[in-house]
């Protein structure tokens, strides 16, 4: 799994590419605790879209822990995020674990934006 994060304005874009196992999380954690670090020194509050469009699910290992790694991140995220493109079976076990209601789904990455202003 590939993690690519854009910055456009005052929105991060988190894109996820390839295959989900265990093997990658580590780095994905990395990231994103990057990530918040860089937030909490901005200026300006970012809005944050995780896109999972080009995320493959290869079965149960490492899902619960790549689903507990966003939690820990919405948690600590400055602004709650938000999800779009995210594909039926891991919406399935998104929900699951859910059970504050911490995950916001979109369809579409647009959308997620527009979801802000609201």
């Amino acid at each position: 799994m590939k993690t690519q994060i854009k910055k456009m304005g005052d929105v991060v874009v988190v894109s996820m590419d390839g295959r989900l196992d265990y093997e990658n999380q580590e780095p994905l954690k990395e990231d994103l605790i990057d990530l918040i670090e860089r937030s909490k020194t901005d200026v300006v509050p970012r809005k944050i879209i995780f896109n999972l469009e080009h995320l493959e699910f290869v079965g149960s290992s490492g899902i619960s822990n790549f689903i507990q790694t966003l939690k820990d991140f919405n948690v600590k995220a400055p602004m709650r995020p938000k999800y779009c493109n995210v594909r039926s079976e891991f919406k399935k076990v998104i929900k699951a674990f859910d059970e504050e209601n911490l995950f916001e789904i979109h369809d579409n990455e647009d959308r997620a934006r527009k979801s802000f202003d609201s």
